[in-house]
């Protein structure tokens, strides 16, 4: 009890000092990741940008991990013999396309990596503190894309229930309102007397294509499939390749549809691409 007492003390004084003095060594594990950020940024290019970017190649370009979960979590029926290769395979087809893209993890992932690494080597900024920095940074990125997606779609599809704090979609957004929070927090708590925003010509060129990206996608001008479910039809305005429909209106989930259009899935990734330049410069931080 006293020793914990006396973290929580050195933990309100010096919060990141504490953090990085905080040994958590079990079988050889070091399980407080806060405390080395050259060791974490190792891990998260192999686990979360190396990984899904030879699935992303291999797979197809619109591949989703959400194809090889369900892959997995039917092999134990296949094992069994309750289901043959066939059917398996059809699972794993039926997926493509659905759920969370191969390229999202990529992105953010190289963004998180190149801050982190800019922080480390360019302002001495390491460990606990770079990280609380980079997760704010790369959370408030990511935040600023979902908003955008999520309000597009709500008015040009007509889709408005995505927007509606009704469970379980309510989860998504409580969710990027939570990275938005702590990158706000992360700008507000940091020292401006000391640091300043990078803006230099990568950073006005790449918000410049971020906005012309987003007017074009609103406005996508060639032809695509049109998705019909119920009396509802997609509209020409922000085309998707993943669609998600109620089919209640108001209810707080919707089925995915994939439509395969490699135009509108290249204007998707460039845009988050785009918008990720925009932040990944702006958020080079310097010294005034």
């Amino acid at each position: 009890m006293t020793s914990l007492r006396s973290f929580f003390s050195s933990f309100l004084h010096y919060p990141f000092q504490t953090l990085d003095n905080l040994d958590l060594q079990y079988f050889g594990f070091q399980f407080n990741i806060l405390r080395d950020d050259v060791k974490l940024r190792k891990a998260l290019f192999q686990i979360f940008f190396l990984i899904p970017l030879i699935a992303w190649v291999l797979l197809g370009s619109d591949s989703t991990a959400d194809q090889v979960a369900n892959l997995l979590l039917n092999i134990p029926s296949f094992v069994l013999g309750k289901i043959n290769l066939t059917q398996l395979l059809q699972i794993y087809n039926s997926f493509y396309g659905l759920g969370m893209h191969w390229s999202a993890s990529v992105i953010y992932s190289l963004f998180f990596i190149g801050i982190s690494k800019y922080l480390n080597e360019k302002l001495n900024v390491k460990n606990s503190l770079n990280l609380s920095l980079t997760t704010g940074f790369t959370g408030l990125t990511i935040a600023c894309f979902e908003f955008y997606w999520q309000f597009s779609y709500a008015y040009f599809q007509n889709q408005p229930w995505i927007i509606r704090f009704v469970f379980p979609q309510a989860r998504i957004l409580l969710q990027n309102i939570l990275f938005a929070t702590v990158g706000v927090i992360v700008l507000v708590g940091l020292n401006w007397r000391e640091y300043k925003l990078n803006i230099d010509k990568l950073t006005v060129l790449s918000f410049l294509a971020t906005i012309g990206l987003m007017f074009f996608w609103w406005y996508y001008p060639f032809p695509v499939q049109h998705l019909t479910v119920g009396n509802w039809i997609s509209s020409q305005r922000f085309p998707q390749t993943m669609y998600t429909i109620s089919p209640y209106g108001s209810a707080g989930y919707g089925l995915m549809y994939h439509v395969e259009d490699a135009g509108v899935h290249l204007t998707n990734t460039l845009c988050k691409i785009a918008m990720s330049l925009f932040f990944y410069s702006l958020f080079k931080i310097k010294y005034r």
